[in-house]
């Protein structure tokens, strides 16, 4: 095995690309984001090159802990040599019970019973069957924005119209309000016909924190009228917002949590729904309904293993905590660069869980090469920095989501303060670039601007013939003037991009990621 995983690594990509996903991998190829990584750990990833990146996305929040960490290794390893009985189903599972019983710990009254499942997604399933067992209702309400997985189920619960193409019909009935509109969502819970109330404390995908006193009212309003709030935490629990639980720092004690993600360590997939005795109670009172949820893999050793061993370094580091001084940090870090540069809008998020979003320049240049990629998406800008980012800068950030115009960055509690200055530097020096010779259409130049112009293009009357046209320069007074030339020929594939300048980056006097 490690002879056949050494021997084809670096090629890794490119079997994904004749067999798994080609058309994900070209749009990631036309971003520039093309890297063969080759190894991985902590916060950093090396690419078949041996150059080095900050890894500020984390598997989408999966390696809150960094990647391969030493105790949870050694966890999968004790668990493997050790020989033990795995997926008996009529025998209860010694390491489960270890693990649900440190998670009640840590969630506290009146959490009392966990049921295992494999992923974030399949977590949401479970509540959704769970409460509309227990309620004998049909109907859910959840938030604009809002992202809860990529399920049946769970799509049908996602905030953003875009994720929701093509899937109709989806589950009945399940309706949107606004966040924080406690009006709106009284109007909802007094028909008395809603299961469960899906909220995430912090969006996922948004990263819009949700107001306390709405949450506590929220809870107030189910308890009123027998619907079951359902807290999801799959990116927000276990210490990435600075508590434990994101909603119990707001006050909030919901019916049912959902954790995935940084439990499973980063190395094996894993979630957990933590439950109240009254949604126990509520789905198996029945005798006969022992059986109403079974996953086949839930509760393996392994996960379990993982699951034990993070929580060991999460408590060990006081994870909380060091979030909360990281976030601050990088919160500061960015409002000041927001003082200095105006497409800055706002920045949002708690704790380890940050976006930045952008908007129009005052400077016109700018502006219009903003404009000009903001035609073929609302997020274009973003997408932009996104690929700066990493192409040049050797740092993993992400969008958010479907037409956000932000970054978002999930950073492992284990990164250091000089990343978080490395980071900010990079970011700087990126948005510096646009506002002198650079520019958002050259860190796109490729399939993503040239549809970009051709959707101009059809809207301004005039400008000729329907061939892609070249990307404008950055100090382009009008959209018009920037798409004067015809797209040249193709070009090779570019070299590795120029090893990043330090000196902004880092006070030390070595680089901050070795380059």
């Amino acid at each position: 095995m490690k002879e056949l995983i050494e021997g084809h690594l670096a090629s890794a990509t490119h079997l994904s690309k004749r067999h798994i996903h080609p058309r994900l991998l070209k749009m990631f190829e036309m971003g520039g984001l093309s890297a063969a990584f080759t190894r991985g750990d902590g916060q950093y990833l090396w690419d078949k090159d041996g150059t080095r990146y900050l890894d500020l996305l984390a598997g989408g929040g999966v390696f809150f802990i960094g990647r391969n960490h030493p105790k949870v290794s050694a966890a999968l390893r004790d668990v493997i040599d050790l020989q033990l009985p795995n997926l008996c189903v009529v025998n209860a599972s010694a390491l489960g019970g270890l693990l649900a019983e440190r998670l009640l710990e840590l969630a506290g009254p009146p959490f009392s019973k966990v049921v295992f499942a494999n992923s974030g997604s399949e977590a949401i399933e479970v509540c959704i069957r769970f409460t509309r067992y227990m309620t004998r209702r049909r109907r859910f309400v959840f938030l604009e924005g809002a992202f809860h997985g990529r399920t049946y189920g769970a799509i049908s619960l996602c905030g953003f119209g875009q994720m929701k193409e093509g899937q109709d019909p989806l589950m009945p009935v399940c309706t949107p309000i606004r966040p924080n509109d406690i009006g709106a969502l009284r109007a909802e819970l007094s028909k008395q016909d809603v299961a469960a109330l899906f909220i995430e404390p912090v969006q996922g995908m948004t990263t819009e924190v949700m107001d306390a006193a709405y949450l506590r009212e929220a809870e107030a309003l189910c308890k009123q009228y027998g619907t079951v709030l359902v807290a999801d935490e799959i990116q927000t629990g276990l210490g990435r917002t600075g508590s434990w639980f994101a909603s119990n720092a707001l006050g909030v004690r919901p019916g049912m949590i959902t954790v995935s993600k940084t439990l499973s360590g980063g190395q094996v997939p894993v979630s957990a729904v933590l439950m109240s005795e009254e949604v126990y109670e509520g789905v198996y009172s029945k005798f006969k309904a022992g059986p109403i949820y079974f996953s086949t893999f839930a509760e393996n050793n392994l996960a379990m293993a993982a699951g034990l061993a993070t929580l060991d370094v999460l408590r060990d580091i006081d994870a909380p905590a060091r979030a909360t001084e990281l976030g601050n940090q990088l919160r500061a870090g960015l409002i000041e660069l927001a003082s200095r540069y105006d497409c800055i809008d706002r920045i949002s998020g708690k704790g380890l869980m940050i976006a930045v979003y952008f908007k129009p320049s005052d400077q016109l240049s700018l502006r219009v090469q903003q404009e000009l990629v903001g035609a073929a998406d609302k997020g274009g800008f973003a997408a932009a920095v996104n690929c700066e980012m990493f192409a040049n800068q050797r740092v993993l950030v992400q969008i958010p989501g479907p037409e956000l115009n932000a970054i978002k960055i999930l950073p492992p509690v284990t990164i250091s303060d000089e990343d978080v200055r490395y980071f900010l530097g990079a970011f700087e020096d990126v948005l510096e670039s646009y506002y002198k010779v650079g520019g958002p259409v050259v860190s796109l130049a490729g399939g993503v601007v040239k549809d970009a112009m051709r959707k101009v293009k059809r809207a301004v009357p005039g400008l000729g013939r329907d061939e892609a046209l070249e990307p404008a320069a950055a100090a382009s007074p009008s959209i018009a003037e920037a798409e004067a030339e015809a797209e040249p020929e193709p070009e090779p594939e570019p070299e590795a991009a120029p090893e990043p300048e330090q000196k902004k980056k880092s006070s030390s006097p070595e680089p901050s990621l070795g380059f």
